[in-house]
């Protein structure tokens, strides 16, 4: 564990206003996979709760498109707190404590309010971006009733809609740029040093400001993995989720290592 002391005290000297590497986010992908295999338990069980939670997502969307909303904001309500989870977990690790789920939710209850008004915000960003993304729709095909509901079908049944597919591809953009901004250390931030949503929110945009290249790197890292997860049916997702979240923890260790 004394590797991990020392990496942080480097950090510290490096934290907002120096930008890393751009190998550091496989860095922190090489961390997060180490603290999986320290304790895979945990970390398959926080996996396959969220692959869980996703394909209960879809199979919800594929059956009534008309509530994809609804699905998606319970969606990003429920998953920061197993995000927050899993970053307690490997902070028991920096701690030199052997990983306790008990525990772990259990400090996870004590940020309950922080994580609950984050995962809020995030879920007006989406469902505002949803309901625009259909008005576009309905605008664009001349159908305001079935905005919504066709809006969710070209995602899970087929891209029909060539043109419309590029505006969501590219609406999904800003989103994800957007929802990053705010959140690439947030969670971090609250479980480590119990901020406030609106503080931790401050300090992830700032660190995606000064460290513009690397955070955009780990970004591209984060999606792609994500995107194979999908690909491959939410088959890799059990691994990939605890993976991407103790990746997540190291790289807010990177810029605020105490």
């Amino acid at each position: 564990m004394t590797t991990y002391t020392t990496s942080y005290k480097k950090a510290v000297q490096s934290s907002n206003t120096e930008t890393t590497g751009l190998a550091r986010p496989l860095d922190w992908l090489r961390r997060g996979w180490g603290d999986v295999t320290a304790a895979p338990t945990i970390s398959l069980l926080l996996g396959v709760s969220f692959t869980l939670l996703c394909a209960a997502a879809y199979i919800a969307v594929s059956a009534q498109p008309f509530f994809s909303a609804s699905v998606l904001a319970l969606l990003l309500l429920i998953s920061p707190f197993l995000a927050a989870t899993a970053y307690s977990v490997v902070q028991q690790r920096e701690q030199m404590r052997l990983p306790s789920l008990r525990d772990a939710l259990g400090h996870v209850r004590s940020r309950a309010l922080s994580i609950g008004l984050f995962s809020i915000v995030c879920t007006l960003i989406v469902g505002a971006w949803v309901r625009l993304s259909s008005i576009a729709f309905a605008l664009y095909y001349g159908t305001l009733g079935e905005g919504a509901a066709e809006l969710a079908r070209i995602w899970t049944t087929g891209f029909d809609f060539p043109a419309m597919l590029v505006f969501m591809t590219l609406a999904g953009a800003v989103l994800g740029l957007t929802l990053f901004a705010i959140g690439a250390v947030a969670l971090p931030l609250i479980v480590a040093r119990n901020h406030n949503f609106i503080t931790a929110i401050h300090y992830s945009w700032r660190t995606l400001r000064n460290n513009t290249a690397t955070m955009l790197v780990w970004m591209l890292m984060i999606i792609a993995l994500v995107t194979v997860s999908l690909l491959t049916g939410l088959a890799l997702m059990p691994i990939v989720f605890p993976v991407l979240a103790y990746a997540t923890w190291h790289s807010y260790r990177e810029f605020y290592g105490e």
